[in-house]
C-alpha cells in the first residue's frame, strides 16, 4: 500500500521518517529503507533500539536515534536530524499520544502519514486517550485514539483519510493537495481490531480508563 499510494502521488525528495520502529525487522518504511531511500528511524527502548542500530549500521542513508518522541520534541528530534520539510513518508506508531505527537507538528507536512488508530474504538466519537507523557502501553484495549478523531485532526491539518489497512492497525493519510489521484470520494471503510492469527482484538482495560471526546474538549470544531 506504501508503493502503490507513492506510485500515484509521487516521491520528491525519498526521504522517510518512523518512530516506534522497534527492532527495524518490520515497519512501514522498512522496504524503503532497503531500496536505498534516506530516512531516520527512532525507538525509545534501549534493547530494542541497539538492535535496530546494529541493523542498520551498513546503512549510510539510514540514522537511528534513541529517543522517546513527545509532542514537545517532535519538531526539535526532526531539525537536528535533517528532516526535510516535507518529507514523503511519515510512520507514527508509539502505542498511545500518536494523535498528540501528529497534533503538535506544524513545520514538517509529509506527503503520506502513516499511524496507527485504535480500531476497537466506534469510529464516529472523537475520542483519544489523555495525554500523558509517561504513557505506557500495557497490551489492553486502552491506547491511541479513534479513527474519527484522527480524520478529524486530519481535516484540520489539510489531510485525506485515504485508506485503513485490514487488520484495523494503520491508517493512511495523504495531504489534501495530493489526494486527487486517489479518487477519495467518501470515507474509506473503517476496520474492526483483527490482530495476528486469531482476529481478534486486545483485552479490555481492567481500570476501565476513560477517553478524551474532542468535541467536549473543544479541541476540535463541531
Amino acid at each position: 500500500m506504501v508503493a502503490e499510494v507513492l506510485r500515484r502521488i509521487g516521491a520528491t525528495g525519498r526521504f522517510f521518517v518512523e518512530f516506534g520502529i522497534e527492532t527495524g525487522v518490520e515497519g512501514n518504511c522498512v522496504q524503503l529503507a532497503s531500496e536505498g531511500w534516506d530516512g531516520l528511524f527512532i525507538e525509545a527502548d534501549a534493547d530494542a533500539f541497539g538492535a535496530l542500530r546494529k541493523r542498520y549500521s551498513q546503512k549510510e542513508r539510514v540514522r537511528t536515534v534513541h529517543s522517546q518522541v513527545l509532542p514537545d520534541n517532535v519538531e526539535r528530534i526532526f531539525a537536528e536530524h535533517g528532516v526535510p520539510p516535507e518529507p514523503d513518508v511519515l510512520s507514527i506508531d508509539v502505542d498511545g499520544n500518536d494523535f498528540w505527537i501528529w497534533r503538535a507538528l506544524d513545520r514538517f507536512r509529509p506527503r503520506l502519514l502513516i499511524i496507527e488508530y485504535n480500531a476497537g474504538l466506534d469510529p464516529e466519537p472523537l475520542l483519544v486517550q489523555p495525554y500523558s507523557p509517561d504513557f505506557r502501553w500495557d497490551g489492553t484495549d486502552f491506547f491511541g485514539a479513534s479513527i474519527g478523531a484522527l480524520r478529524a485532526l486530519g481535516e484540520q491539518k489539510g489531510y485525506t483519510n485515504v485508506y485503513n489497512e485490514s487488520a484495523g492497525v494503520n491508517a493512511f493519510f495523504v495531504r489534501s493537495d495530493l489526494a486527487g489521484p486517489l479518487s477519495v470520494t467518501e470515507p474509506v471503510p473503517t476496520r474492526r481490531p483483527s490482530y495476528g492469527p486469531t482476529g481478534e482484538g486486545h483485552p479490555r482495560d481492567p481500570l476501565a480508563r476513560r477517553y478524551v471526546d474532542l468535541r467536549d474538549a473543544g479541541l476540535i470544531p463541531g
